[in-house]
């Protein structure tokens, strides 16, 4: 199986992509869908992408992505010859690595049309099922589907059905007066109509249970009531001053419910003419709130270690290379690297078990948390291995840190079960040079140090 980081980083990167083209206006909703469809292909590694409109056993091809001369948008099959039957059955991911060696085998999909691999998940719009998203392709895939291929299934299903809800209260702006509010109320997309004083004169019922507020709260208020702060309604509104009106806006704001809980929100907006001499912006919201708190766990998965919640050695190393390049541009700027080691570990972990090896991992973690500055830097490199970068500091003031952790750690009694625990750390400090090669020299010196102190004893300072 492929590193689990270098799928994090694969997800994220089409994550990154599909924002791209979602902030793209001026190529068609068929176009944007396309390019959605060819990053879930490039992802998955299978060479057919559909999104489909299904109505009874109707399976329409909305648009599709795939080798010349196969399919065509606007084709139509029966529902019960596709894998996608069986996906709005299960209501969920589907995912078949190689239909020959599951049980789908047989299956009129792979009988007719000899698709092997397939993975999809049902589309839904304004909380009905619309159809579904797939890829596919004649040959069987390589790797088996996982969890993170699963969830990722997931979120293009939810970016599809977003995509066209939004696309829908856009499409349908041009509608008379009384059709539009219709729209607008029913819209499952938070919905605001805003002057360009910024009162709002408009909202509808879903934007009022995504922002807590009442309609008759919001209505003839500035938009400032739901923005958090001063700073961020300022910045909506210069972005929206400074925007060619003539194309739709795109912004992701974090706001403030009534209950005070912050949230965050993507607005598509448009231009439209209230009357000859007036002005208003429309505006599409969706939460995204958890989008986001996906995106952030995959990014501190990709960074940080999950027991001490320090930086990981992979991310670690990547800063420390940048602050060797710092030096080698400014010769006259001083940064100190400490690497600590906690003494006879194996042995706490070998008489007191791992638990008790964990909790006293985390508590040196906590110690090391309590001792950063905000420009600090600091990492869980190895098993009991600790890393500390400190900018801007030279190797005397840096030992002074290093020896306040020691002691700090020497003095500190740990109780888990009744039972007291004690323990020391040694500490190997160097401080980065013009003439490091890379992080690894430095990290190597610092490793050195580390050597001599506990050669020396343990629980000292060595520097190199």
């Amino acid at each position: 199986m492929p590193d689990k980081l270098q799928i994090i980083e694969r997800q994220n990167n089409a994550l990154h992509q599909l924002n791209e083209i979602a902030a793209i206006s001026d190529i068609s909703p068929l176009e944007t869908l396309r390019k959605a469809l060819e990053i879930g292909k490039e992802y998955f590694g299978l060479e057919f992408g559909i999104v489909s409109h299904i109505v009874g056993e109707d399976y329409t091809v909305d648009v599709q992505s795939s080798p010349p001369d196969t399919l065509f948008d606007g084709q139509l099959f029966e529902l019960g010859s596709t894998y996608c039957k069986t996906t709005l059955e299960i209501d969920d991911v589907l995912a078949i690595t190689d239909v020959t060696k599951s049980k789908y085998i047989g299956h009129p999909c792979h009988r007719d049309f000899n698709l092997v691999s397939y993975i999809g998940a049902p589309i839904r719009v304004n909380s009905k099922v619309y159809g579904t998203i797939n890829f596919s392709s004649a040959q069987a895939r390589h790797l088996e589907y996982n969890k993170i291929d699963d969830e990722f299934m997931k979120l293009l299903s939810r970016w599809a059905g977003s995509f066209l809800e939004r696309q829908s209260v856009l499409d349908e702006l041009s509608l008379e007066k009384q059709k539009f509010e219709m729209i607008f109320e029913n819209n499952a997309s938070g919905t605001l109509l805003i002057d360009d004083s910024c009162q709002i004169l408009m909202t509808n019922k879903r934007f009022c249970e995504i922002i807590g507020f009442s309609k008759s709260e919001l209505v003839g208020q500035n938009a400032i009531i739901y923005y958090l702060d001063d700073i961020s309604y300022n910045t909506a509104r210069e972005k929206i001053l400074n925007t060619d009106k003539s194309s739709y806006i795109n912004m992701e704001h974090q706001l403030k419910r009534k209950d005070g809980k912050l949230i965050w929100c993507k607005f598509v907006g448009s231009q439209i003419e209230l009357t000859k001499d007036s002005t208003a912006m429309i505006w599409s919201i969706l939460d995204i709130t958890a989008q986001k708190e996906m995106q952030e766990k995959l990014e501190k998965q990709a960074t940080m270690d999950y027991l001490t919640e320090l930086y990981n050695r992979r991310y670690f190393t990547s800063r420390l290379e940048e602050e060797v390049l710092k030096i080698k541009r400014d010769k006259n700027s001083t940064t100190s690297l400490m690497i600590f080691d906690l003494d006879k570990f194996k042995q706490i972990n070998d008489t007191l078990g791992h638990l008790t090896g964990d909790f006293v991992l985390k508590k040196f973690a906590d110690i090391i948390k309590k001792n950063l500055r905000k420009t600090d830097i600091a990492g869980r490199v190895g098993g009991e291995e600790f890393a500390m970068i400190l900018p801007n500091t030279d190797i005397t003031n840096a030992s002074i840190l290093a020896n306040r952790i020691r002691e700090e750690v020497s003095n500190k009694i740990i109780t888990i079960d009744k039972k007291d625990i004690n323990f020391t750390v040694s500490i190997g400090l160097t401080a980065l040079s013009y003439d490091d090669i890379n992080s690894d020299s430095a990290f190597a010196r610092a490793d050195n140090a580390l050597y001599m102190a506990k050669a020396k004893g343990r629980n000292r300072l060595e520097q190199k």
